[in-house]
Parts: C-alpha cells; sequence; structure tokens
C-alpha cells in the first residue's frame, strides 16, 4: 500500500515538474495587432524625416553654390563704374586726342577705383623710408648706403603692396638699403662659405 503511494506521488511530481518546464520554455506570444501599427507608424516616421533630410541637404548645397557663385556681385556691380569711365576715357581718345583731357579722365577713373577699394578694407603698405618688415616687404635688390640705422631701410618701391583689413594681401616688393660694413660681411662670409666648400672637395679627393 505504501509502494502505490509512493509511486503515485513521485508520478504527481513528474508531472508537476514537466508543467513548469512547458511554462518555462513556452515560445513568446507573437506581436499584437496593436504593436504591429505602432511599428509601421514609427517606420513612415523614420522615412518621412530622412527624406526632408535629404531634399534639405540637397537645398542647402544650391544655397552654397550660389553664394560662392554670386559672392562676388556687389563689387562687380561697383567695378562697373570704373568700367564705364575707362570706357569714356578710350572714347575721348579716339574722338579729340586731347593730352589734357585724357590725363584728367584717367586720374578720375583710377581715383574712383582706389576709393572703391578703400570702402573695401583695401589699404597701401607704406615702405619708402621705413624700415624693412619680413612680413610687409619683400627685397627684390639691395643697395650700399652710408647710414648709422642699425635696421635695414626702404629705399625704393618696385611694387605696392596691399593690406586687406588687417592681412597683407601682398607685400610690397622693395630695395633696401644695407650699410657698407654689412655688405663686406656678406661677401666675407661668402668667401669662407666657398673655401670651406673648397677644402671639403680637396679632402674628399686624397681619401680616395
Amino acid at each position: 500500500m505504501n509502494d502505490e503511494k509512493a509511486k503515485n506521488n513521485k508520478n504527481s511530481k513528474e508531472e508537476l515538474a514537466k508543467e513548469e518546464k512547458k511554462e518555462e520554455f513556452c515560445p513568446p506570444q507573437a506581436p499584437g495587432k496593436e504593436k504591429k501599427e505602432d511599428y509601421d507608424a514609427l517606420w513612415g516616421k523614420y522615412t518621412r524625416i530622412c527624406a526632408d533630410f535629404a531634399n534639405a541637404r540637397k537645398r542647402w548645397d544650391r544655397e552654397k553654390e550660389d553664394l560662392i557663385k554670386f559672392s562676388t556681385s556687389s563689387l562687380i556691380r561697383d567695378l562697373l563704374i570704373v568700367l564705364d569711365e575707362s570706357e569714356q576715357a578710350l572714347k575721348m581718345v579716339k574722338e579729340h586726342g586731347n593730352i589734357e583731357e585724357i590725363i584728367k579722365g584717367l586720374e578720375m577713373a583710377y581715383n574712383n577705383f582706389v576709393n572703391l577699394l578703400k570702402k573695401r578694407g583695401l589699404t597701401p603698405i607704406e615702405s619708402i623710408g621705413r624700415f624693412f618688415d619680413p612680413h610687409l616687404h619683400e627685397i627684390v635688390a639691395t643697395r650700399e648706403v652710408d647710414d648709422n640705422a642699425d635696421k635695414p631701410m626702404v629705399l625704393e618701391e618696385i611694387q605696392k603692396g596691399y593690406m586687406l583689413e588687417d592681412k597683407v594681401l601682398r607685400p610690397s616688393k622693395v630695395i633696401v638699403g644695407i650699410k657698407k660694413q654689412v655688405t663686406e660681411d656678406m661677401e666675407q662670409k661668402k668667401e669662407e662659405k666657398e673655401q670651406k666648400v673648397k677644402d671639403n672637395n680637396s679632402q674628399n679627393k686624397d681619401n680616395v
């Protein structure tokens, strides 16, 4: 009797364990209709945002191209005044040939052009009579001078330099005055360098 009871208890425990195992490994429920609708709505929103962003990016690219293309339109419009005056000067040359009138017309066109560039932030670099500044000047030649100045002085301007606001647009090409002693020192160093090269070449030949 006891054996039969124990057997029944064992069977009951096994059945209970099987039920618990079934519940444990029960596969997840398929998403319901509401979850699918939410997913579709989110996906549709995402695709619309992507499309809007792509269109906006194309619009930004077009605006950027237009900005670059027409960035100089204001300057060119102002330069048309200079162009008109130049055409008028050429017309006067062909019709009259009056030198004074031609010079007057050219001076007017030049002055208007300079004033226009000044309004745009362009200013000439002052060079002649100033100490040489490597940030503002470019040496194209030197000239010996009898001067007690410690720094080289700009003697002549070959090509005028310009600043655009606070930046150097083009340095001035200048002739700089150098004291005679400085020139002699430079020549001496040059000769010493050449002699050193000759000595090294002779030494190399002897070693060979």
